[in-house]
């Protein structure tokens, strides 16, 4: 007897719903609890952001500092109360695979939210603010209580905590397919470390499901028409956030339209048109953050790389995005062999791979290797398992061109912004860079018919966040 495909829909809901909410959010709240403040990856600089949007402050600004070795620069950061930077310090700020001295037990026990002195944050300081909103909130309901720092930074925790559940139990909720491939983002330990911290990044991912799980319908009826318009603000607020990721926006333009070239195009203009729509706040804020909050990122004095072309000697005291945009332009087919240089090294692709599974702490805590691969396989089997592909060959060749092309101008970002100017290889990438890209592909998905022998495929990432729940507090601690 062939089951209704309503109640297939609704047990597959309450399998994969139930196992994210008894599986990665539990885990999820166990690090948040148990990891030491400051012991993810940028949580310090992150922490001062959300302290500072808590204190009134949207935007970043500059100020001149000075710097150790005596010498005044200009920096990009916020004013924010020194017990943050006191209370979170765990790495040595000019080499964070140092540790700090132990923090005082006594720092971050008595009150806080005085205007306190500017903290120099550099990127960080040129984010949009949205998706700080919720640890801003923590910390803020935390100084209304009258609550310690210590206190108010956990509150600050569990409220990204919060933020992360609930957007990811809607994207599995709101999805009609793919939620397989989507939970198993949802429960890498990797986006669950960042979620269980002030780092951004973890509700960046989430809104990345959720605008991918938003775009798994048909968008003809009214109903798909709003989710789609909805998804376009999400992809919006992702872009504002980080921009090198303009190109999921492509997402946008599924399911591609058929018929004659005419039809095709008819289709396709008003989407294209949408996605520009999307990507231009993006471009503007960066426009905006570069000319009037960015600064360069201070280095220790260096001779510039064998790929400068201008005169010697070159000393730099740090990053510079426009003498290292000359490199590029110099001999223009950089532009793709520097990117291509890093993701044609064995040793980069491997170091992505578990990356992407999570590397935690300041990315020095490494997961078993065989809970790694493992999950790489879960990942696998969850897409294998998800019965083929629904769109056409067209559509998977879009997403895959959208993926490919976001991650080539994170890479472009980290050698203009975080490389030393000159060097031929981009410093900086990581795994957890991927992670947003990776909802993309819940939209070239089909659920398996019931019954189906790949099917069962599908259950490995359920598994896997079993084990993670058992063994990744013990990796990160």
């Amino acid at each position: 007897m062939r089951v209704p495909d309503g109640l297939i829909g609704a047990a597959d809901l309450r399998l994969w719903l139930g196992a994210f909410l008894l599986l990665a959010m539990p885990l999820c709240l166990v690090l948040a609890l148990a990891v030491p403040l400051g012991e993810v990856a940028d949580e310090p600089s992150h922490l001062m952001r959300a302290a500072s949007l808590a204190q009134g402050q949207l935007v970043g600004h500059r100020e001149t500092i000075t710097r150790p070795d005596g010498r005044a620069a200009i920096a990009a950061g916020v004013r924010v109360d020194r017990v943050w930077e006191a209370l979170a310090r765990t790495r040595e700020p000019a080499d964070a695979r140092i540790a700090a001295a132990p923090v005082d037990p006594a720092v971050g026990t008595g009150p806080w939210g005085g205007a306190g002195a500017f903290a120099p944050l550099y990127t960080i300081a040129t984010y949009v603010p949205v998706f700080y909103g919720p640890a801003a909130a923590g910390l803020g309901l935390g100084h209304a209580l009258d609550l310690s720092a210590r206190a108010s930074a956990r509150l600050g925790r569990l409220f990204n905590v919060a933020a992360y559940g609930l957007v990811g139990a809607c994207a599995l909720v709101l999805a009609r397919r793919g939620r397989a491939w989507l939970f198993a983002v949802l429960a890498l330990p990797m986006a669950l470390s960042l979620a269980a911290s002030f780092n951004q990044d973890g509700l960046i991912v989430a809104t990345a499901i959720l605008a991918a799980a938003l775009l798994t319908v048909e968008t003809d009826a009214p109903p798909g028409r709003r989710r789609y318009a909805a998804a376009a603000v999400l992809v919006a607020l992702i872009l504002l956030a980080k921009p090198p990721y303009a190109p999921i926006a492509l997402m946008l333009l599924l399911p591609l339209p058929s018929g004659t070239w005419r039809q095709v195009g008819a289709g396709l203009l008003p989407r294209l048109a949408l996605v520009a729509a999307v990507v231009l706040p993006a471009a503007l804020w960066t426009v905006y953050a570069t000319a009037t909050i960015a600064t360069p990122v201070p280095r220790a004095a260096y001779e510039a790389g064998p790929l400068w072309q201008g005169e010697r000697p070159a000393t730099f005291l740090g990053t510079d995005p426009a003498a290292q945009l000359r490199v590029l332009t110099a001999d223009p087919v950089r532009f793709v062999t520097v990117p291509a240089r890093f993701l044609l090294s064995v040793k980069h692709l491997v170091m992505l791979s578990e990356g992407t599974v999570g590397i935690l702490g300041w990315h020095d805590r490494h997961l078993p290797k065989i809970v790694v691969w493992l999950w790489i396989a879960a990942l696998a089997t969850a897409a294998a398992g998800s019965g083929g592909r629904r769109e056409g060959g067209a559509s998977l060749a879009l997403m895959v061109f959208a993926a490919g092309l976001a991650f080539w101008l994170v890479l472009l970002s980290q050698y203009l912004s975080w490389t030393n100017v000159g060097d031929p290889r981009v410093d900086g990438p990581q795994g957890r860079y991927l992670l947003p890209i990776l909802p993309l592909f819940a939209l070239t998905m089909a659920n398996a018919a019931t019954g189906s022998r790949r099917r069962v495929l599908r259950f490995a990432p359920i598994a896997l966040a079993a084990i993670g729940l058992a063994v990744v507090p013990f990796a990160t601690l």
